[in-house]
């Protein structure tokens, strides 16, 4: 039986402690070239103030920005502090762009999914904040699936 991690290649997409939301900042890119899926789960601090503009970005190299992708995502159902319900996702909802308003976003969960069809024909996506936040750090991961090739040890999908 193949283990989760040889369908399967998870992408750290900030450094462990987050980064600040406030600064107009794009996530590391990932490349969706061997995948048919991607799953981005976002985290959110509790100390998230004020609203920010988040998109999906589509590009043919690396950090680029073609044109923002269309994108499915869900809300964790309650805070991470209090544990119960945090994983419990909201009804599925797609967009274009996302008004992540603090109040609502603070110390929660944000899944993103996005399906290669999705992607337009361009290889690489970047999950970008506009940076009008106030404050607070996000820390993300993407979960690239539906490889064309599963292998014990998934290629890189970084430059």
């Amino acid at each position: 039986m193949a283990k989760f991690t040889q369908n399967n290649l998870i992408v750290p997409l900030t450094v462990a402690a987050g980064v600040d939301a406030a600064d107009a900042v794009e996530l590391d890119s990932f490349c969706m070239s061997k995948y048919g899926h991607a799953t981005v789960v976002i985290l959110f601090d509790t100390t998230v103030t004020g609203d920010n503009v988040l998109t999906v970005e589509r590009a043919i190299t690396n950090g680029g920005d073609s044109s923002d992708a269309t994108f499915h995502y869900r809300l964790g159902g309650a805070t991470m502090t209090t544990a119960t319900g945090c994983d419990i996702l909201g009804v599925d909802t797609e967009a274009a762009t996302l008004t992540l308003t603090a109040a609502t976003y603070q110390d929660k969960m944000l899944v993103l999914e996005l399906d290669g069809d999705e992607t337009g024909g361009y290889n690489w996506i970047t999950v970008d904040f506009d940076g009008t936040a106030s404050a607070g750090n996000v820390t993300a991961i993407a979960i690239l699936s539906e490889p064309r090739y599963a292998e014990a040890i998934m290629d890189t999908s970084l430059a």
